[in-house]
């Protein structure tokens, strides 16, 4: 009796290993929707809270609330949604997550160190810092989309 597959069948495991892979990775892209979403989220919101005094009606609190709240429950069911995903875009994702929460407290830290954040200067300077702060989630969401492994 000989346990070896027969070449029809090693052409089959192959194939299925192919398909199987194929999935994995189009799994994995779904991180960069994320990625996309919460820079998103945060893009929105930095525009919210940098709107001038005059615009403002009251319910901006509100409003940053919701979009917040929103936002982060609509990644967490997209990242629900995920199935299956590789060990290398699980961490991919992580690390740049964590990229972004460290390049943001660089930036907040240096804008409230040089004055760009003081009482005298326009709310736009807030708009400004949350663009340069979501720099690393745009270009983690580029990376992620365009791998190839």
């Amino acid at each position: 009796m000989n346990s070896d597959p027969t070449q029809q069948q090693a052409r089959g495991a192959l194939t299925e290993a192919a398909n199987q892979a194929s999935r994995i990775r189009g799994s994995d892209r779904q991180f960069r929707t994320v990625l996309i979403g919460i820079a998103a989220i945060y893009l929105v919101l930095g525009i919210l809270v940098g709107l001038p005094r005059e615009w403002r009606s009251g319910f901006e609190g509100i409003a940053v609330l919701v979009i917040f709240l929103g936002g982060m429950a609509g990644s967490l069911l997209l990242i629900w949604r995920i199935r299956a995903y590789s060990r290398i875009a699980m961490r991919r994702f992580i690390l740049s997550c964590a990229a972004f929460t460290l390049w943001n407290v660089i930036v907040a830290q240096v804008s409230v160190a040089t004055g760009w954040w003081a009482r005298n200067q326009p709310s736009s300077h807030f708009t400004v810092s949350a663009v340069v702060a979501s720099v690393p989630l745009l270009v983690a969401a580029w990376m992620m989309g365009s791998s190839r492994e």
